[in-house]
């Protein structure tokens, strides 16, 4: 099985300059004027809140007319589109909303949904039996008996949490059968567990700036609690040392945990092709085109070398390293590393 790369798309333009770039699938999510209506941007129908003012493209069609568009486009060019149906989970007194939206998804001709929710899953597997299920990291799949639990519910794909090392995607893809798997690859990396996390990213851009809190910007970065040495102190005084605190230990947490300065994790695609994986998954619905079309010729002249030039495992981390820091105008360093593994290699043989 070859790889495909899965890109994230927002309108139908995006389609044929992507598809030249080597994207072979595309994932989206639509959000139409009445969800917005009807509910707050803290509940959402795809784990992305609603158009964000600060950043350059919206991560959302905003009508089923644009998604028609889309897989009219991608059908031709012999590509996929998958909707995005990926919250944790949904209260049920929205589920009347829902199973229209699925049947207005179907009538405009996606090919699969991704989906977190056990419930949204067996709705969906109701109303339409042979729509494909790509199950969202959300359905926190960390091993291959639960693999096998989401292919038993007819799940085609599982999308891999991107917690998970190189060395654990290995052991559980060797023990993994009739279903596909895929991993993260580009942008965002994030070392919290994507199903546990209940937060939407971004949401202090909507918040007034004179009522925001300093320490909840965003939610990834908050910390829970921060105490400092404040004895002898003016009150002044205290909160300094006190803000000084908090900022330096959020700033550690944030580059500990969540990483969106080009991380990247295309040396692992060595392993991915041996171990047979499905596709690779390039982060960011709400990026501009030049942004997609620009990763994914990066990872489409990754798979090109590896394919073309049968590479050493070590000629190909080489490779990609200088590639990444050519394309990306930075180094390749291992905080900003999706499988960080790989670059301690070296360090280990030694």
């Amino acid at each position: 099985m070859s790889i495909t790369i899965l890109s994230p798309l927002s309108n139908p333009d995006e389609i044929e300059p992507l598809v030249e770039a080597g994207a072979g699938d595309f994932y989206c999510g639509v959000l139409p004027p009445d969800w917005r209506e009807n509910y707050s941007v803290a509940a959402s129908l795809n784990r992305r809140q609603e158009d964000n003012p600060v950043i350059c493209t919206t991560p959302h069609m905003a009508s089923f007319d644009d998604l028609k568009k889309c897989t009219e486009i991608a059908h031709k060019k012999n590509a996929r589109i998958i909707l995005t149906l990926n919250e944790h989970y949904y209260d049920w007194k929205q589920y009347p909303y829902l199973t229209r939206y699925i049947e207005q998804a179907l009538d405009n001709g996606i090919d699969a949904f991704i989906v977190g929710d056990i419930g949204m899953i067996l709705t969906i597997r109701e109303m339409s039996p042979d729509t494909a299920i790509h199950i969202s990291t959300a359905g926190t799949a960390f091993n291959s008996e639960t693999v096998h639990f989401y292919r038993d519910m007819g799940a085609s794909r599982v999308i891999l949490p991107r917690h998970l090392s190189l060395d654990e995607i290995g052991a559980l893809a060797r023990n993994v059968s009739g279903i596909e798997l895929e991993a993260f690859i580009l942008n965002s990396r994030c070392a919290n567990i994507d199903g546990f996390c209940t937060f939407q990213h971004g949401l202090a851009d909507f918040i007034p700036e004179n009522e925001r809190k300093r320490d909840y910007e965003n939610a990834c970065m908050v910390i829970s609690k921060i105490s400092a040495d404040v004895r002898g102190c003016s009150q002044e005084e205290a909160e300094e040392v006190l803000n000084k605190k908090i900022s330096w230990e959020r700033q550690h947490f944030w580059s500990a945990m969540h990483i969106d300065d080009r991380p990247c994790g295309a040396c692992a695609l060595y392993e991915f092709e041996e171990l047979g994986l499905a596709g690779v998954k390039i982060v960011g619905r709400q990026n501009p085109t030049k942004k997609k079309i620009k990763d994914a010729k990066f990872i489409n002249d990754a798979l090109a070398f590896l394919r073309t030039k049968n590479p050493s495992r070590e000629e190909y981390r080489k490779h990609m390293q200088e590639l990444y820091q050519s394309r990306y105008d930075t180094p390749c360093i291992i905080f900003k590393c999706y499988y960080p593994s790989v670059l301690t290699e070296k360090e280990e043989a030694s």
